[in-house]
């Protein structure tokens, strides 16, 4: 059985192809670890902003966090917020015609196309 083999130009091409895509795929990796540090750590920052309140310029006419806490401890500041609406129903329309569209479109969606 006859085995057809690449030339040694061809198999130097295939070998320096492969080690930079290889060196690329890890530079990738390294940004991405790096990037999911920052991430945590940004939104880490957002939150303790948020808590202590420096997201958006306080309005001096909104009563202190305190105050409010009390109200909340005494049961008088949430006795209407059981009133509003909750979400959005199960079998509301638009929920229904999005949950027939992924029902209908399963399993029939295109494969991506990964040319190498």
């Amino acid at each position: 059985m006859v085995i057809p083999l690449p030339s040694l130009e061809e198999i130097n091409e295939i070998v320096r192809r492969l080690d930079y895509f290889s060196t690329l795929a890890e530079a990738v990796e390294h940004e991405c670890v790096e990037a999911n540090a920052t991430q945590s750590k940004l939104r880490q920052a957002i939150l303790k902003a948020a808590f202590e309140g420096r997201l958006v310029p306080q309005d001096p006419a909104d009563e202190p966090a305190s105050e409010l806490l009390a109200r909340l401890r005494q049961g008088s500041a949430g006795a209407h917020a059981s009133r509003g609406r909750r979400g959005r129903k199960r079998n509301h329309p638009e929920t229904r015609s999005y949950r027939c569209l992924l029902v209908a479109t399963a399993g029939r969606l295109p494969t991506p196309r990964v040319d190498p």
